[in-house]
């Protein structure tokens, strides 16, 4: 339970321009720190050994006295060194050790390095640190002198060179962070802009389109990636919105005419022919069944891909062209068979949809033949595929109407009477079928009418002989 008052703290997620900054400058300030480290250590050590060389040099310029005495040259050395601010001179009688003997001598410890002597953090006070012994010169009686440096002008000049440095690896960083942020948004700002505009798209609004940037990089190809998909997505929307348009359409109007058929044999009983009344509506409630019927196999042929077809099988084509065109009830119109393939063509598919669709071509055919209606069955070895074409010789399709054929609730002019036009389904639903078998269909050239031509990979191990082709028997 919230207790009242408080407020939860949320964080606001950074963002890859933050992220990669942040990267860069760490990763670039590492290496400096540890760089400008080891370079002040370096120096550190040099003005350690100077200061040692400096009190050496400074000593031993001292000239000696002509008569020369040990404790006078004391006197006249710490004399002649005293003016100097780098160095410490001092005077002292000490208890005379055993063997002593005047004259200079090393100290007892010299710094074997600067970090003994030197600090690196500049506001340490050098005063607090031990001075460099550099010489002791010993008189008699146990007198002596010792002269030191006070390490004061090296402690500067480190101290100097230690902010500059620091403010150098400061600097660096900043300016390794500030080009980061820059480029990091010059490259980012189409991917921002894509994404402005894409969390702007909505189904009402599937024609605006992501910027895509003049450069050719990943981000260019992401754009238009998504452009292109986003075709896809509008042409899939815009095929579904005509297609509920059209079904609500074509499932409208035989309601409508059923609903008045009885509407009106209701309203004048006595004068109702009720068989005439029901062969009516017995007519209208089948078509709906088959718009309803062809809806649904449609809706299962939309949610199967061509990566797999549920329930595919190996079929023999021509054994089911034999059959679909034997079980075809004699009309007023010829139908003639030409098997140029007469072994077995064997296709992976399932038998009722490959059976459908030779239904639709015939039914297509049948419609619109003046006399006769051609199925032919082939096989293209070169590509492995087997070629069914359906021909009629009716009036034919136009070249500007024979993709447009195959959308659903197609009727050409000549069609467009419901009696004998069909639902317009039919074409759409047998190209889907060849599409789902990883087939094609299309009008193809004809010397007259319409030519359908489906051609579907064929099996593994379809291989015709000449000795098959021509012991084919052509038939209806």
């Amino acid at each position: 339970m919230r207790r009242p008052g408080r407020r939860r703290l949320r964080l606001r997620p950074a963002s890859i321009r933050a992220r990669l900054t942040w990267l860069v400058a760490v990763s670039a300030l590492l290496p400096l720190i540890a760089g400008a480290a080891l370079a002040a250590g370096s120096l550190r050590d040099y003005l350690a050994r100077e200061a040692v060389d400096y009190t050496s040099r400074k000593v031993a310029a001292v000239p000696r006295l002509v008569d020369y005495d040990p404790d006078a040259q004391i006197f006249y050395t710490a004399a002649k060194l005293r003016d100097d601010p780098r160095l410490e001179v001092s005077v002292g009688v000490a208890d005379r050790r055993p063997n002593w003997e005047p004259g200079p001598r090393m100290p007892d410890h010299e710094p074997a390095h600067g970090s003994e002597v030197l600090s690196l953090w500049p506001w340490t006070d050098p005063g607090s640190r031990s001075p460099v012994l550099s010489y002791i010169q010993s008189g008699t009686e146990g007198l002596y002198l010792h002269v030191a440096n006070r390490l004061r002008d090296e402690q500067r000049r480190l101290n100097h060179m230690v902010l500059a440095l620091a403010g150098a690896a400061l600097v660096l960083t900043a300016c390794l962070a500030g080009a980061t942020w820059f480029v990091a948004g010059r490259v980012l700002r189409p991917v921002e802009a894509i994404r402005t505009q894409f969390a702007e798209l909505s189904a009402r609004h599937l024609d605006r389109r992501v910027p895509v940037p003049g450069t050719r990089d990943e981000v260019a190809r992401l754009a238009a990636t998504m452009n292109k998909t986003l075709d896809q997505l509008q042409a899939a929307v815009d095929q579904q919105r005509r297609f509920v348009g059209d079904a609500s359409h074509e499932l409208r109007s035989p309601l409508a005419a059923l609903r008045a058929e009885l509407e009106i044999a209701l309203a004048h009983p006595e004068h109702a022919q009720w068989t005439a009344v029901a062969e009516a509506a017995l007519g209208d409630t089948r078509r709906l069944q088959s718009i309803t019927t062809d809806l649904l196999l449609l809706a299962r042929l939309d949610a199967t891909g061509t990566d797999g077809l549920p329930g595919a099988q190996p079929v023999d084509l021509t054994a089911l062209v034999r059959e679909e065109t034997a079980r075809r009830p004699p009309g007023p119109r010829t139908l003639d068979l030409h098997l140029d393939a007469p072994g077995p063509l064997t296709v992976g598919g399932r038998h009722t949809l490959l059976a459908r669709l030779l239904g639709n071509l015939l039914d297509n055919a049948e419609r619109h033949a003046e006399h006769t209606v051609t199925v032919r069955l082939g096989h293209d070895p070169g590509r492995r595929l087997a070629v069914l074409h359906v021909e009629d010789d009716g009036p034919g399709i136009p070249p500007a109407d024979r993709l447009r054929v195959f959308e659903r609730f197609t009727r050409l002019d000549d069609a467009r009477t419901r009696a004998t036009g069909g639902t317009g389904l039919g074409l759409a639903i047998a190209h889907h079928i060849a599409t789902v078998h990883r087939g094609t269909l299309a009008v193809t050239d004809s010397p007259r009418g319409a030519r359908f031509t489906t051609t579907l990979p064929c099996l593994p191990g379809t291989d015709l002989t000449v000795q098959d082709v021509v012991d084919g028997i052509p038939g209806r």
